[in-house]
């Protein structure tokens, strides 16, 4: 017989190995190691793992990364925040997303990273192990994995956003598109392109309501077959409501984008039981919240509800701020702002973990409430006539108008205690990495109201208030190695401040030297001057 002839030569090559996704489907692949056709066509990772047939032990990891990116460091380059990551090469626990699972797109230390640091400040997305193993789109690892390169001890980050953007904006409708739009907010703000923000912002709010994030009912239509995505989806949705509060707080001419009533979204659970996937618990809303603190019962809130509650009151601060509200509703929002401190629980109020680490979410819980505070109290103090020249510093957005108060000095005291009260959130630390970019913001607010003090009165603020300027300043430097928003602020808020000392002293030498004029006059109209 023919070779020629035979059926297994009319038969297409086999392929050695089929990917991960196209196994699970039982679907034929084509392997393509770098990406199928299939997993191209529905903007899948293309996971191939070698066979394992006929040999021992686990399979070899990927070795290949993004190229473009440099390589984590082995030691601390002598910033407190930069943490040694030899150790995180491969950090995921055994039996979960393993390096050995990875496909060459992914860099295993820049999603580590990317989870490490920053997912503690705005945890959103599935936890590390997870959300591997959901075959996330590529557009949305390149933004992760983008984020994590402002973690590396390198003095450029390459600029990947323009790519990144037009992947995400070719993409079909879903929530990780909405959690990529949100990102890309987040990261824009952070590199000083607050109109950029304000743009991904609004496309991620218009995306979430076209899906329903909005709605009870989507989170618990994911509930039933994967409770982890369920939880990423609330997760998501009050990531929105927050972001967009604080972009509208902090940045020049911010505005509230979204306007939808969120008291029924059900609240995100605790850190841990969402890392250890512990969701049985039914979701509790911020309407619960408010029934629960009328009647004085001590709730099992998570951090991350304490946030979302944080959130919703400083909005309403922010609409007081921006309008001629009563009296009345200036003193129900400062009533609010005080009873939310005193019933929080003791195991909250230290704001750290047992293992000493900071808790993110109560740390912004509080870095909200003084902002608040801020924001209430500001436009009925005397500080406005004192503020330096803010226009040329980001991130700055103090009220733009004041308003007539019987006890000025009352409300300047809480704003000035406000500001001081983020000062000291900055101490609680001296690693920054995991802080969120706006913690910048707040500082920069903070450093702001002081100096207006400072020049109010320099005599009393000089005593302690330059500590706490030095100290925003300082972790603002600290954070520049992460955040343009904070290198930038830092260096501008430092030429105020010292604008501010010169001319003040310049003011007292005027003083003084005016002072030894009238003095020197003085003593000689009593001088007698038959001597001379």
């Amino acid at each position: 017989m023919d070779p020629s002839s035979s059926p297994s030569s009319t038969l297409p090559p086999s392929v050695p190995v089929a990917c991960l996704n196209c196994r699970e489907k039982h679907l034929k692949c084509d392997g393509n190691l770098t990406g199928c056709t299939r997993c191209k066509d529905l903007s899948l990772f293309c996971h191939f793992v070698p066979s394992r047939r006929g040999r021992r032990g686990r399979p070899w990891p990927y070795s290949g990364a993004m190229g473009d990116y440099p390589p984590l460091p082995v030691e601390p380059t002598g910033n407190a925040m930069m943490t040694p990551l030899d150790s995180l090469a491969c950090a995921a626990p055994q039996g979960d997303a393993t390096c050995s699972s990875l496909p060459p797109r992914i860099d295993n230390q820049l999603v580590t990273l990317f989870f490490l640091h920053f997912h503690q400040a705005h945890p959103f997305l599935p936890p590390r192990d997870a959300f591997l193993h959901s075959s996330p789109p590529i557009y949305l690892l390149d933004v992760v994995q983008f984020i994590s390169v402002h973690y590396l001890p390198a003095s450029n980050v390459p600029d990947h956003t323009h790519q990144l953007c037009t992947a995400v904006q070719e993409a079909e409708a879903s929530l990780e598109k909405v959690q990529a739009l949100l990102l890309l907010s987040i990261i824009m703000h952070a590199r000083t392109q607050p109109r950029e923000a304000k743009e991904w912002l609004g496309d991620a709010i218009s995306l979430s309501l076209d899906l329903g994030l909005h709605c009870r009912e989507f989170s618990e239509a994911l509930e039933i077959q994967n409770p982890v995505r369920a939880e990423s989806a609330r997760r998501t949705w009050w990531e929105i409501f927050i972001i967009d509060t604080l972009l509208a707080a902090v940045q020049v001419d911010g505005a509230l984008q979204l306007t939808v009533e969120t008291l029924d979204i059900p609240l995100p659970c605790e850190m841990d039981e969402y890392q250890d996937g512990r969701l049985g618990i039914v979701p509790i809303s911020l309407r619960d919240m408010d029934r629960q603190a009328l009647f004085h019962n001590d709730g099992d809130f998570s951090s991350a509800a304490y946030r979302a509650e944080a959130a919703t009151i400083l909005r309403k601060c922010l609409i007081a701020s921006g309008n001629h509200v009563s009296h009345e509703t200036i003193n129900i929002l400062d009533v609010t702002i005080s009873a939310w401190f005193h019933r929080l629980p003791s195991g909250k109020q230290a704001m750290l973990h047992h293992n000493g680490d900071v808790d993110q979410m109560i740390f912004q819980s509080f870095m909200i409430m003084h902002c608040a505070s801020i924001y209430l109290h500001f436009p009925k103090s005397y500080l406005l006539a004192f503020l330096p020249v803010t226009s040329h510093i980001f991130c700055s957005r103090p009220p733009t108008f004041t308003s007539s108060s019987a006890n000025p000095q009352i409300h300047t005291a809480k704003v000035y205690g406000a500001a001081v009260n983020l000062s000291k959130l900055a101490s609680l630390t001296t690693s920054v990495a995991s802080h969120s970019p706006f913690f910048v913001c707040t500082l920069v607010l903070s450093s702001i109201v002081q100096l207006a003090v400072f020049t109010a009165d320099p005599q009393q603020s000089s005593r302690t208030g330059r500590n706490f300027l030095a100290l925003n300043i300082g972790v603002l430097k600290s954070m520049g190695h992460v955040w343009t928003i904070a290198a930038t602020s830092m260096a501008r808020i430092r030429d105020v401040a010292v604008e501010l000392e010169s001319a003040l002293a310049r003011e007292s030498r005027a003083l003084l030297d005016d002072h030894l004029t009238q003095s020197v006059l003085v003593d000689s109209q009593g001088l007698d001057v038959t001597f001379l």
